[in-house]
């Protein structure tokens, strides 16, 4: 294919915002952040295990039949090519024994009472000291054995970790940490003797290093004749950053997240950010989701994770609602119904839990307000004070705030808009500097209108999803219009977007062809190379669109930019195109003559000045299966002949995906001729490039 273009100097818009390239982190889904923690234990409290909610498979793309929920799902996940070891949910067992792989089935334990060896069994009590349950270790034999658990990943030059609480109920209080090859119980790699526990519950703690790089199994073990009660257990490598895999951070930093929004999404509307901060964190049931959340990782981690990586926090609340207590997704009957009486059918959601904590929107608003002032406030507040004493005394300042997710499912929309008021006066009395967002994609048309003249004065950025270009320009021209007669500046950010566009042959086509479903698709090239596209029509609308963010940042079946395996991390497909938006030289976008892409076309071309207009930026995205050439006159400039160099990223096929150690998306320098003000340049088939051209000074 070939395209013949002319340049202008005549720009599309402002300058593009820097922040196009961001993320969302979402807690309690696709054990994205459990992969990502530098937690090595799987269910390191001993709690009985949830099973996953129904929405839940659905978008792990887990039932055999996506229109039947009822016919059956995939239990065996290594049958996903997204599938790495960060999904594991490895048992507790009695050991001497092994456990192995688990299947993920609605009445999993991830519980292995009893050693076929040896007269040892394990099993929950209530007698804990974090959460509602500990684990009761029995050693009847007449050697050493007790309670052990597989897949820990190590490595040669890091040391590891372990604390727990343990009582002694019965027999010798003198117990030993025993580090062995996965597989083996014999002959131990590492032992480490703990301090005698007595009849109250004792901290205990060890450290080790591993003689040789591999995957190692955890045991407890007893002296002959012993009975313990262990809670409270935590193994982490001493290099983990801020509660995240060393890994996880560097990974992170590659692909450069300008503003990260957490902790949800769906699970954010069910959320009490208390649970997450301070020493004292709940294990608990996650509401949306289903599993177990155990909160170890919070406001603390989150907001210092972003930092880390070099961006800034955008914090999604939870906005109380008389119907949250007892609906996920309440009807239009529902709506004018009695909230406290649950109404069935209709198109109701009942999430089949009892949550009055969630219900008052008074207590909503002065949570919302606090949560503000622990992340931004001084120690001359309550709020400041409280995150000081969990050893974070700089405020973290969270500028941006989202009114709650997908609000529809309890508010109306002038409901909504008026909430949205309230929370944003009183947050704001706490930090008059933050960002109220209001969401935009639940109502449309007029009711949005309708919206935004009620919160207008209150609130400072759309919070969207999508990426219809008409949509788009229909809110831009919503924002504009009220900016103008008010003498405001709400901006639009898009908080959750996937690029689904039905741009190829292979974006998501259902499962019953080929099995090219969803989940198939987000970790390959081709569902990167749609993003790119839906990118840069984002470029062309300059500032009016401030941030932007990828839905989702790590696992979640591979819908993701970085992917955290135990044996290290890696950067998704998707995760390479993000890198390069958030390191892009192009600052303000220029027309061609009689051109305007769409979404779907298989190529596009965008040029752009540089930050000090020194250069053009030309890039060229290919997602055909065939190499083209692109002609591109550029007499509106005064331009060098020469050669101009830049940046190729290319992938060989549509389906090609990263995994560890094995790097099919690849990035590489390019270049191309300039002479007699015209470009051609030939472009590779399946790739994204970007050009810098030098202007003559």
């Amino acid at each position: 294919m070939n395209i013949k273009l002319k340049a202008t100097a005549t720009y599309h818009s402002t300058p593009i915002s820097k922040k196009l390239a961001s993320n969302f982190i979402e807690l309690g889904y696709g054990l994205q952040v459990e992969g990502m923690a530098a937690e090595m234990f799987f269910n390191r409290s001993f709690e009985p295990f949830f099973p996953y909610r129904d929405i839940n498979k659905h978008w792990f793309d887990l039932h055999f039949d996506e229109r039947n929920w009822g016919g059956g799902f995939e239990t065996d996940w290594r049958v996903f090519d997204w599938y790495h070891s960060s999904y594991e949910h490895n048992a507790w067992f009695a050991f001497p024994g092994t456990a192995g792989f688990q299947t993920i089935e609605d009445d999993s334990t991830f519980l292995i009472e009893k050693s076929p060896t040896a007269d040892v069994r394990i099993g929950y009590v209530r007698e804990a000291c974090h959460g509602d349950y500990a684990m009761e270790v029995v050693n009847n034999s007449d050697e050493w054995g007790g309670l052990a658990q597989e897949g820990k990943y190590c490595f040669t030059d890091v040391t590891y970790i372990f604390k727990g609480k343990i009582k002694r109920t019965a027999g010798d209080g003198k117990l030993t940490v025993a580090i062995y090859k996965e597989g083996t119980v014999t002959e131990p790699a590492v032992t480490c003797e703990l301090c005698e526990v007595g009849d109250d519950f004792t901290s205990v703690t060890a450290t080790f290093a591993v003689p040789a790089e591999g995957r190692y199994t955890f045991a407890l073990l007893l002296p002959p004749h012993t009975t313990v009660i262990c809670d409270d257990f935590t193994l982490t490598p001493a290099d983990a950053i801020g509660g995240f895999k060393k890994s996880a951070v560097e990974a992170g930093k590659y692909v450069a997240p300008k503003v990260i929004r957490w902790p949800g999404g769906c699970f954010a509307s069910f959320y009490n950010w208390r649970d997450g901060v301070g020493p004292d964190r709940p294990p608990m049931y996650s509401y949306f989701w289903g599993g177990y959340q155990y909160n170890d990782i919070g406001t603390d981690e989150l907001a210092t994770y972003a930092e880390a990586v070099g961006g800034e926090s955008m914090i999604c609340v939870n906005m109380h609602h008389p119907l949250k207590r007892f609906y996920d997704s309440a009807s239009e009957a529902a709506k004018d119904h009695d909230p406290n009486e649950p109404l069935h059918g209709d198109g109701n959601w009942l999430h089949g839990r009892d949550l009055p904590q969630f219900s008052d929107l008074e207590q909503g608003i002065r949570e919302a307000a606090a949560w503000v002032e622990y992340c931004n406030g001084d120690e001359t507040t309550e709020g400041g004070r409280a995150r000081i004493a969990g050893g974070r005394v700089k405020p973290y300042n969270v500028k941006y705030w989202e009114m709650d997710n997908e609000c529809h499912r309890w508010f109306r929309g002038a409901e909504y808009a008026e909430a949205c008021v309230q929370y944003s006066r009183a947050m704001k009395a706490v930090d008059p500097t933050i960002k109220i967002g209001m969401i935009s994609y639940c109502h449309g048309g007029k009711e949005l209108e309708r919206m935004v003249e009620i919160a207008g004065m209150d609130i400072d950025f759309l919070a969207d999803r999508g990426f219809d270009e008409n949509e788009l320009q229909f809110k831009l021209g919503i924002i504009d219009r009220f900016n103008k007669a008010h003498g405001t500046n709400i901006r639009y950010c898009n908080t959750e977007w996937l690029p689904l566009n039905g741009a190829d042959v292979y974006n998501m086509v259902p499962r019953s062809e080929l099995r090219h479903n969803k989940c198939f698709m987000f970790s390959k090239w081709s569902y990167a190379l749609d993003a790119a596209a839906i990118l840069m029509m984002w470029q062309r609308y300059g500032q009016s669109i401030d941030f932007i963010n990828f839905n989702n940042f790590a696992n979640t079946h591979a819908q993701s930019v970085i992917e955290t395996p135990k044996e290290g991390a890696f950067v998704a497909a998707a995760g390479m195109m993000l890198h390069r938006f958030a390191h892009t030289e192009a600052y303000q976008t220029l027309m061609l003559e009689d051109y305007h892409p769409t979404r779907t076309d298989p190529i596009q071309v965008q040029l752009s000045f540089n930050e000090d207009s020194s250069a053009l930026v030309l890039n060229i995205l290919n997602r055909t299966e065939e190499d083209g050439e692109v002609e591109l006159d550029l007499s509106a400039f005064e331009v060098a002949d020469g050669e101009a160099k830049g940046v190729l990223l290319v992938g060989d096929d549509l389906l090609a995906m990263n995994k560890l150690g094995d790097q099919r998306i690849c990035e590489q320098e390019t270049s191309i001729t300039v002479a007699n003000k015209t470009v051609k340049a030939a472009v590779r088939r399946l790739s994204f490039a970007e050009l810098v051209i030098p202007l003559k000074k």
